[in-house]
């Protein structure tokens, strides 16, 4: 039994105890009450009683997301400052090619949730090279972002009602070819603030994705963009993915076992937990494993 496990219960019976009695009192009036779970009540899952000093558990930008035994691994900048908060445990510029700061083999569990997106190829390639380095064997790596393959789908039938987002600057981009671009080429987008970027009507859009393949048709797109003022904006989506080509990259990088996942359906019963995991845009997400 973990440490975790054999001081978990001892609050949980406490916690049963007194919502019985409550229950009991409140019976006659018809009234029930359930105690709702926290997001961290799964500690009993970890082996650990504190977050541990040498990193085993990372999100890899993070954002707002917070657990009590796990490091993020962050930037902070101006755009997602009120959600990364202080809660910023490894500054790491993703897009500078550096070896991560972390040990070979010394992480039991790797998150990455719509943060590839955000990144150009070398940069994503990088990233997992670095991770497959760190994780020790038998380790798990999860990356969710969106699902390139599914929104391609929905501009091919012409489904504009699939999108229903405002783009990162508060604007309803006005044609489906816009609502396209915008979520793997923001930049590109009529509704994007940055001016000195080129735009692509939307006639050129459904040439491009007209007499390309998909794959083609996307890198087609994502080379139009600007490297410098794609830095600019970091809340850009600047790449695209699929399942297979998430698949295909991480095989590259040295994963022996990779495979398609679903939404709550992590072979880690700690990446289950879809209070925390999971929790962007699960509508129009791919979620991918890959063990070391």
């Amino acid at each position: 039994m973990s440490p975790a496990a054999s001081v978990d219960p001892l609050w949980r019976r406490g916690a049963r105890r007194v919502l019985g009695s409550l229950n009991a009192a409140l019976a006659p009036a018809g009234v029930r009450l359930s105690r709702v779970l926290s997001p961290h009540d799964d500690l009993q899952l970890y082996p650990d009683v504190a977050r541990p000093l040498v990193p085993r558990y990372v999100n890899v930008g993070a954002g707002a997301f917070f657990h009590p035994l796990w490091h993020n691994l962050d930037v902070p900048n101006a755009y997602y400052r009120s959600a990364q908060r202080d809660h910023v445990h490894i500054v790491f510029d993703l897009t500078g090619g550096e070896r991560l700061p972390l040990d070979d083999r010394s992480l039991s569990l790797a998150y990455c949730s719509h943060v590839v997106e955000h990144l150009p190829s070398p940069a994503v390639e990088h990233l997992f090279r670095e991770l497959r380095r760190c994780l020790a064997p038998g380790g798990l790596f999860r990356v969710t972002c969106p699902d390139m393959d599914l929104e391609y789908r929905a501009y091919v039938r012409g489904d504009a009602a699939f999108w229903r987002w405002k783009n990162a600057y508060g604007v309803f981009p006005d044609t489906i070819e816009q609502k396209l671009l915008d979520h793997f080429a923001t930049i590109l987008t009529r509704a994007h603030p940055e001016t000195a970027a080129p735009k692509v009507a939307d006639a050129e859009v459904a040439r491009v994705f007209r007499e390309l393949s998909k794959a083609a048709a996307f890198e087609h797109f994502i080379k139009l963009i600007p490297a410098d003022l794609a830095r600019a904006y970091p809340a850009d989506h600047v790449n695209w993915f699929d399942a297979e080509r998430l698949i295909e990259m991480l095989r590259r990088a040295g994963f022996a076992h990779v495979y398609e996942s679903r939404f709550g359906q992590s072979r880690a019963p700690q990446l289950r937990n879809t209070r925390l995991f999971d929790t962007t845009c699960p509508e129009l997400s791919v979620y991918v494993e890959a063990e070391a």
